[in-house]
């Protein structure tokens, strides 16, 4: 009836029944469990982990949770991450849901630093700001904690309060000042009624 737990520093996973293989130095649950560290909570149906690379790795329902004590606010939820406890970087190998405080990510692939919030992503992800804006492109850098993103390849940035989009080969989106930069085969929609404005 007591919890398995393993024990790396200030690592701990908590399931009902651990497997251990000491020849390759990597344990796994496929009953449910529990990863934390001083960053963050991950929970999976399944997963792995290894005391000496610090490496993890989640499967089926996986969540991370963000439980630092920065007053912010961080949930992932996909069925495959990959995240290492010294870095604290997970890496987003399948349709990912990333909510906070400034808005919500939705990714397929790439990178997010859990200590930074600095976020790398491909395969035409998409940003959702807190205010509806939405940023979209084939590569994506985001910096959540300065409010800034960088797309690149027909990057789309939609405005929903003020029924306008920009588009264009590259560009780049301040949060904080809500501005913009788009250049290469730039175009500028402003939806008015029943009629569109092209620029």
């Amino acid at each position: 009836g007591k919890k398995v737990k393993l024990i790396n520093k200030e690592v701990m996973l908590e399931t009902d029944i651990f497997n251990y293989d000491l020849a390759i130095d990597l344990g796994y649950y496929d009953v449910g469990g529990v990863l934390t560290d001083k960053q963050n909570r991950l929970e999976s149906l399944q997963g792995e982990y290894s005391p000496s690379t610090k490496d993890a790795n989640f499967y089926l329902d996986v969540h991370l949770n963000n439980i630092s004590e920065r007053g912010d606010t961080l949930d992932m939820y996909t069925d495959t991450l990959s995240y290492n406890t010294n870095t604290h970087i997970a890496e987003l190998v399948s349709l990912t849901h990333i909510f906070s405080k400034d808005g919500k990510i939705i990714a397929q692939s790439g990178t997010y630093n859990t200590e930074t919030n600095i976020s790398d992503l491909y395969d035409r992800s998409i940003i959702i700001t807190k205010d509806g804006n939405t940023l979209t492109g084939y590569t994506i850098f985001y910096d959540r904690n300065n409010g800034y993103g960088e797309a690149f390849g027909n990057m789309i940035l939609t405005d929903s309060i003020r029924q306008s989009s920009i588009q264009g080969d590259y560009g780049f989106y301040n949060q904080l000042t809500d501005s913009a930069y788009v250049t290469g085969r730039a175009c500028a929609k402003k939806k008015k009624k029943k009629d569109t404005l092209y620029l």
